[in-house]
């Protein structure tokens, strides 16, 4: 009975295979963070980047709706400011989530320190604009553009220009 062992241990091997057989197959990992591959950083980029920008679709919809508000009349005017507000928090939220969550998720995203500046800067650069575009539109950002008459040589050279010069001799 020198080999009673040996089928004792193949037998345990062969039940041991079977319920690996039943679990779900393993994916290899790749050399990121622990607990996420690539394809699951990937993934985990894209909802992040998602957040972001329902948050700043929600903001640019409550600014669409307080240029409407805007237009109708004193009243609306009022309101268009909440809606101003309303809009502002909803882009500011939405890119300080996204810059703080980037710094703390950099890791297991898989992203350089580069990518995740790159990330950042794009989304100062959005929220840049979306204020640029409010205060322009609300008048608080003027530009002051002159429209200047081309001289076609019809003018009258009769009297002083507008500056009070004589008219060339």
């Amino acid at each position: 009975m020198g080999g009673g062992w040996w089928w004792a241990r193949a037998a345990r091997l062969a039940r041991l295979r079977f319920r690996r057989s039943l679990l779900p197959p393993q994916r290899p990992r790749s050399g990121g963070a622990p607990g996420l591959d690539r394809a699951d950083a990937w993934l985990l980029r894209k909802a992040h980047e998602t957040a972001f920008l329902s948050w700043f679709r929600n903001g640019l919809l409550a600014s669409g709706i307080g240029v409407i508000s805007f237009m109708q009349s004193d009243m609306g005017r009022e309101a268009a400011y909440g809606f101003f507000l309303l809009g502002g928090l909803c882009v500011v939220w939405g890119s300080a989530s996204y810059a703080v969550g980037l710094a703390a998720l950099r890791g297991p995203m898989q992203l350089t320190l580069g990518g995740a500046a790159v990330g950042v800067g794009a989304v100062l650069a959005a929220s840049l604009l979306w204020a640029c575009a409010v205060g322009l539109y609300m008048g608080q950002l003027e530009l002051d553009v002159e429209l200047v008459p081309e001289d076609d040589g019809t003018a009258s050279a009769e009297g002083p220009d507008e500056a009070g010069r004589p008219p060339p001799e």
